[in-house]
């Protein structure tokens, strides 16, 4: 299960190279450069919000003169058809031409006339006389649709009247795949294989300033900076003074379109934004009774409001860039690399609230670029990062938590909960193959409970309850201090620290678990838990060394273990409290790592069964600040007997043992041993080492 958690684990490393590569390849692609314009138009009413605290001064460069429902809906204009307003729309364009107006576009195309020999013979003879003299300056062009072999323009004798076909320019847009409005062409190609410049590129080209043979996206960052007047209040305004007209068109580009409601409209990037384009001027000198009531937001903007931004943007030069491919691809890399690295490694809610605050990140980034004309992928972005995510998330659920709830299931009778968590997040800390690991080992045994069981064997099942009482507080204290209850052996424990985790100061937390749990058995007693007296302490023994950690079982049933000379010497120490009433002994090994806080002295220089190296084995006595004042006297007189009996003064140190005999089962040992070397004396290369031969 293991090897398959780490193949996943492999595996997943892969999938996230993939990933990102994948991504990677997206970012370059140039097809993707759609999702760019297409954030625009989510970007777009943000930064106008941060923008909109900063006045937006009038374009002197830009007029619109529209046809509203205003202008249908007024006299003269109301009582005739739109074919027949020409004579008004004359006197309209001279007034513009008469305020010095630089350049006139005309976004409104009159493909018939009432000018000939069946109708009104003449009747267009004012507006071919007007758009004569802009046309022959150069300083009119009018505007034509041309859709694929078919063109919609204005009627042979309004284009001859203008100067001919150079002084008329295509006016229609290339918008996305989505139908959106968001660049604007530099050039259009003919059916010939000729170009011809676009409508807003011509008016421009015609004021002697930089065009842009290019397409470029359209800034659609100041629409109310451009002012718009409708036509039946300038017709109205046929005799207001030269310098009032000469304010609102001179020297600037005008163009003449349509502002109506239904009537060539389009969705353009800033659909989302509000307003999306400018109101209509009122003018003063016309009649008020007639104007409409503000009317609603629509996502649709007229044409000749596109084609003023577009004229306003090359003026302006502010035309939004996209990012580079280059620059995009290293982004989408560096940007997945660190994405995937957070996936793999943090748990799915702080992985969606990476998430999220990547998106929220790059939101802010792309709104603040675009302030200053740059547009960045963000949605092409965003779907990479949520990509992502569901991707390596759903690869870690599916096959790497079936490896987690594994452990969790083998391990949660054995290890704290909290350990069982470490572990399941961490399988690599666990190498069920066999490893060789520092750790301390706990045995644990309850003296007299063969005697407790004999006594109860009528009553097998508070016997079992009893056992399980007793196995359950110390278990719990044994994980408490983060060790891993191995076994139960009967009515004993095998513990262990540093397998299947590693840890800082196991010795002490194993030292400070034996001593809590001898604590706990008094207090058992002390509240009258026991049913019995029998029960008279634990037997522990400890030792921290190396040991080979790992399944240990047949190919069906196994168990993770630790085994080796370190796990015996562990289960001699326990065994050997009986030669000295003991409760705790612990190597040297271990007890040289466990600081101060612990309280120990020095038992004996021992050799176990099964070892031929002596070990010096210690008592583990208590934490320092809860014995009590006589323990130390006791410990201090039993030291000084100790170096006495070990520099063969024997008699002397059986004395000062017999001193504490009574209350120290470890000094009676020692005064037995004392008084038979007094009479007779060990041989002269005696160390004091014992050898213990039972088990």
């Amino acid at each position: 299960m293991i090897d398959q958690w780490q193949s996943a684990r492999r595996w997943r490393y892969i999938l996230a190279v993939g990933v990102v590569g994948f991504g990677t390849i997206l970012a370059s692609w140039p097809a993707f450069n759609y999702s760019a314009g297409l954030g625009i138009d989510f970007l777009l009413p943000a930064a106008r919000w941060l923008r909109q605290s900063e006045p937006e001064a009038i374009d002197t460069d830009i007029a619109l003169v529209v046809i509203d429902e205003a202008t249908h809906n007024r006299p003269p204009f109301s009582e005739i058809p739109e074919v027949a307003w020409t004579p008004y729309l004359a006197q309209v364009l001279d007034i513009v031409s008469a305020s010095g107006a630089a350049i006139v576009g005309f976004d409104i195309i009159f493909p018939k006339t009432l000018a000939i020999p069946d109708l009104v013979p003449g009747f267009d003879r004012p507006f071919l006389r007007s758009i004569f003299e802009l046309g022959r300056n150069g300083r009119l062009v009018l505007g034509e649709v041309r859709l694929s072999d078919q063109v919609i323009a204005p009627y042979e004798g309004q284009i001859l009247a203008v100067g001919g076909a150079n002084n008329v320019s295509p006016l229609q847009f290339t918008p996305d795949i989505d139908g959106v409005i968001r660049d604007y062409p530099g050039r259009f190609r003919l059916e010939n294989g000729d170009s011809v410049l676009s409508f807003a590129n011509e008016l421009v080209r015609r004021t002697n300033r930089t065009i842009k043979e290019e397409d470029f996206l359209i800034d659609f960052m100041s629409p109310a900076t451009i002012p718009v007047y409708r036509i039946a209040d300038l017709y109205e305004c046929g005799d207001a003074p030269t310098e009032q007209m000469e304010a609102l068109f001179g020297d600037r580009i005008v163009l003449f379109g349509t502002w109506l409601d239904v009537e060539d409209r389009h969705m353009a990037a800033n659909r989302f934004s509000r307003p999306n384009q400018p109101n209509i001027i009122n003018l003063s000198c016309a009649n008020q009774s007639t104007i409409p009531a503000p009317q609603i937001h629509r996502q649709s903007v007229p044409g000749v409001f596109l084609h003023a931004l577009a004229v306003q943007t090359i003026l302006s030069g502010t035309a939004p860039k996209l990012l580079s491919s280059t620059l995009n691809t290293i982004i989408a890399i560096v940007g997945l690399a660190m994405l995937a690295w957070g996936f793999l490694e943090l748990k799915p809610l702080k992985g969606l609230g990476l998430l999220f605050g990547s998106v929220i990140a790059i939101g802010i980034i792309s709104v603040l670029a675009l302030l200053n004309g740059l547009v960045l992928p963000y949605l092409l972005w965003f779907g990479l990062a949520l990509s992502s995510y569901l991707i390596l998330y759903s690869y870690r659920v599916f096959f790497e938590d079936q490896q987690r709830r594994w452990i969790r299931h083998a391990f949660r009778h054995y290890l704290s909960p909290h350990l069982v968590d470490q572990l399941a997040e961490n399988p690599e800390l666990l190498k069920l193959g066999g490893e060789r690991r520092q750790v301390v080992v706990l045995f644990l045994d309850l003296a007299g409970f063969t005697s407790l069981s004999e006594a109860m064997s009528d009553e097998p099942e508070s016997l079992v309850r009893l056992l399980n009482d007793y196995l359950t507080k110390f278990s719990e204290l044994i994980e408490a201090e983060g060790g891993y209850v191995d076994k139960y052996i009967g009515d004993a424990i095998m513990a262990v620290w540093g397998a299947p985790i590693s840890g800082e100061r196991l010795e002490l937390a194993a030292a400070s678990a034996a001593v809590r749990c001898c604590a706990a058995l008094k207090q058992w007693k002390v509240d009258g838990r026991t049913s019995s007296s029998t029960i008279e302490q634990l037997r522990i023994g400890l030792h921290a060394g190396d040991a080979v950690a790992g399944n240990v079982g047949s190919e069906e049933r196994f168990n993770y273990t630790v085994i080796g000379d370190s796990v015996n010497l562990a289960a001699r120490l326990e065994s050997a409290n009986k030669n000295y009433g003991t409760a705790i002994l612990a190597s040297e090994d271990l007890v040289d790592e466990i600081g101060d806080s612990l309280v120990t002295r020095m038992i004996d220089k021992v050799i176990v069964a099964g070892r031929s190296q002596a070990v010096r084995i210690f008592e583990i006595v208590g934490f320092r600040d809860e014995i009590p004042a006589e323990i130390f006297d006791r410990l201090s007189i039993f030291e000084g007997a100790l170096n006495l009996y070990l520099s063969r003064e024997f008699e002397t140190a059986r004395i000062e043992f017999d001193k504490i005999a009574h209350d120290d089962p470890v000094a009676r040992v020692y005064r037995e041993r004392a008084q038979a070397f007094a009479e007779t004396p060990p041989d002269s290369d005696w160390d004091g080492t014992v050898i213990l031969t039972t088990k």
